[in-house]
């Protein structure tokens, strides 16, 4: 009987530290931008997403689309159209007419177009799929402008009252920091974009800001994998070690034959 009930507690030792292996081992969350979505008709064209990893659970986020408009000297933060196609996320901008010749990408034709991408817990961005398109018959292209942040907005509100029709310091306020990550010119690329194992609530992706090589940028925003930031993943463990606590308290008793 006692090997019974000792063999029950190192049963639901294993469990536990076998969960907390595997959650150690994160699996990524990675979000579709071609299918479904629910929508709002306002600030961009608001869509939620939501993708699910085995081992981290559901991840969710709020997609919106916006462009630089640059008058005189100043650059002003516009709201725009946030569209979902089979080959991702494309932006229709104020300058973008009806998106023909592939303007309802996020391009920077004449206006930089960029997604603001506001999620429920604080992640790290590992790889995101890039279409590629030729704009106004131009070259391929896609490189990229990535910012990271944090905001103590709620996830699933507007970013509209703060930034639309403001000074684009007041966007680049929002974030810690940036990097451009640079791609092949064809194709449909997916991407490291973990350059620097930066951690936010906050990102944006957008069309390439300084746009050095002279080509327009123009691609849709595909697949995006995420993972938690450390701090939600530590959490994340201990609750397996709570559940294997659990579990050793329910194991049966032992019995004086």
């Amino acid at each position: 009987m006692r090997a019974y009930v000792l063999g029950a507690f190192v049963g639901a030792v294993s469990v536990a530290s076998a969960s907390a292996a595997y959650a150690a081992m994160p699996i990524p969350a990675v979000f579709n931008f071609t299918v479904g979505s629910n929508s709002n008709v306002q600030d961009g064209n608001a869509r939620i997403f939501s993708a699910t990893s085995p081992n981290l659970g559901t991840f969710k986020v709020r997609a919106t689309a916006w462009s630089l408009e640059k008058i005189g000297t100043n650059t002003f933060v516009r709201d725009s159209k946030l569209m979902v196609y089979d080959g991702g996320l494309g932006v229709i901008s104020g300058d973008d007419g009806n998106g023909d010749n592939n303007r309802h990408t996020i391009d920077n034709s004449v206006r930089k177009d960029f997604i603001l991408l506001q999620f429920d817990a604080p992640v790290r961005l590992l790889t995101a799929t890039f279409n590629t398109y030729s704009v106004l018959g131009g070259t391929k292209d896609s490189d990229a402008t990535i910012k990271y942040g944090w905001t103590q907005n709620p996830w699933n509100s507007s970013m509209a009252p703060f930034i639309n029709d403001k000074n684009v310091s007041v966007l680049n306020a929002l974030f810690a920091g940036s990097y451009s990550s640079l791609t092949s010119l064809t194709g449909n690329n997916t991407r490291n974009i973990n350059i620097q194992n930066k951690w936010g609530n906050l990102w944006m992706i957008g069309s390439d800001w300084t746009n050095a090589d002279g080509r327009i940028d123009g691609f849709k925003l595909t697949n995006l994998a995420v993972v938690p930031e450390p701090a939600t993943w530590a959490m994340m463990i201990t609750g397996f070690g709570f559940v294997g606590a659990a579990m050793r308290r329910r194991s049966p008793q032992a019995v004086t034959a």
